[in-house]
């Protein structure tokens, strides 16, 4: 009864109100725009005189121009669009062109083929590094959002510096040996110590053993399994039969877990960096090329090798981390391609040389120049009468 009271002494103070706002209003004046004060009066306003049918035929007009809209507004669908561009051959690497068109807004000049389509995000792993500094400046220029993705283990950011505060660079300081999430068309995938300076000083950081984490994996389901028996069984051969049971389960889980842990934090390049980087491309359906070498064919038998050629390696070499490495990745590319119909591309480059390139890594090139400028006898390593196959790192990334 109070309640009702207090309900009907609020409906007479809002008439009153009411009233009184009528009577001091002019007839000539608009009605009072009371704003909304609660969620159901602001639906209630939404829905009066079809306000809500308005908003979202606006939005859906706005929606439409933007996504009709063309990417790039200084060209009309009058001007030559070049038609030529690829992004990924049908052999193992990538191909980009650049062709001179004529357009009525700006004549002649360079334009990146890339404007004729939409464009793409792209990440770059190692991208701070020598050759994958050059293929983002190649990137960039096609007209695509690069993500660089570098720990610095080898990259240095004077490589990238050029682009800073250009808006279609990002550069993340990032080990690829842990999982990052991205929204991307495709992944290159060169993050990896290349000289054998760096990974002969760490060959840990460039490989790791899958058979021994395939071991201790096998050896941790087993134990599940054990477990399970023991807690859940009554007795018997298999039961739990006393506390030193439990403590043994115990003690042997946390062995297991620091072991796994110990190889987690060694989880390297080659073979987890990998991985991850597949993982994402299959999550989120980008094309993947990885960046092989010719060390995968060891100390090859035959001369010149085809792609087919199995290769001549020694799996326990002091250099075997990098080549194991790369062949146990171009294993897990395949094996996503196969098994998840992921699009991939593997590059096998051989020995390149260029700007940017460490003067200190220990290869051929830079050990020649190192030694002619600091005036000191050139190392020839055996007989001398070894071959090479040498590219220049601007024709590598154009290719």
């Amino acid at each position: 009864m109070k309640l009702h009271t207090q309900s009907s002494m609020n409906h007479r103070r809002d008439e009153e109100t009411t009233m009184s706002i009528s009577q001091n209003t002019p007839p000539s004046s608009p009605k009072t725009f009371k704003h909304p004060r609660s969620l159901p009066r602001s639906i209630n306003y939404l829905l009066k005189e079809q306000r809500l049918l308005f908003i979202l035929v606006g939005i859906l007009i706005g929606s439409t121009f933007f996504i009709l809209q063309p990417s790039l507004s200084l060209f009309t669908p009058s001007s030559p669009i070049p038609q030529s561009y690829h992004g990924f051959d049908s052999v193992p690497g990538v191909i980009t062109h650049t062709s001179t068109v004529t357009t009525p807004y700006r004549g002649a000049g360079r334009v990146p083929v890339g404007i004729g389509r939409k464009r793409m995000r792209v990440v770059v792993t190692g991208g701070a590094g020598f050759v994958g500094s050059h293929l983002v400046d190649k990137l960039i220029k096609r007209g695509d959002d690069i993500i660089v993705i570098d720990n610095f283990f080898t990259g240095r950011k004077e490589n990238v510096m050029h682009h800073f505060g250009d808006h279609r660079f990002e550069l993340i300081r990032h080990d690829v040996v842990e999982p990052i999430l991205l929204e991307v068309d495709q992944i290159y995938h060169l993050a990896c110590p290349a000289s054998p300076v760096h990974y002969k000083y760490n060959p840990v950081k460039t490989i790791i053993s899958f058979v021994y984490i395939s071991i201790w994996i096998v050896f941790l389901y087993s134990l599940c399994i054990k477990a399970c028996f023991l807690f859940l069984c009554d007795g018997g051969v298999h039961g739990f039969t006393g506390i030193s049971d439990c403590l043994r389960c115990i003690f042997m889980f946390s062995f297991y877990f620091d072991v796994l842990e110990i190889l987690n934090s060694d989880y390297k390049t080659n073979v987890m960096g990998t991985l991850n980087m597949l993982g994402l491309a299959k999550r989120i359906g980008a094309r993947f090329l990885l960046t092989s070498t010719s060390e995968v064919y060891g100390d090859p038998l035959e001369h010149p090798q085809k792609e087919t050629y199995w290769g001549n390696v020694n799996p326990i070499g002091v250099r075997s981390c990098y080549d194991e490495g790369k062949r146990t990745a171009e294993t897990l590319t395949m094996d996503y391609h196969r098994g998840a119909d992921v699009e991939v591309r593997i590059a096998r480059i051989f020995n390149t040389y260029g700007p940017r390139m460490c003067l200190d890594d220990g290869r051929v090139v830079s050990n020649f120049v190192a030694q002619a400028i600091r005036k000191q006898p050139m190392t020839v390593y055996g007989d001398g009468k070894q071959t090479r196959s040498f590219q220049y790192v601007s024709d590598l990334v154009r290719r």
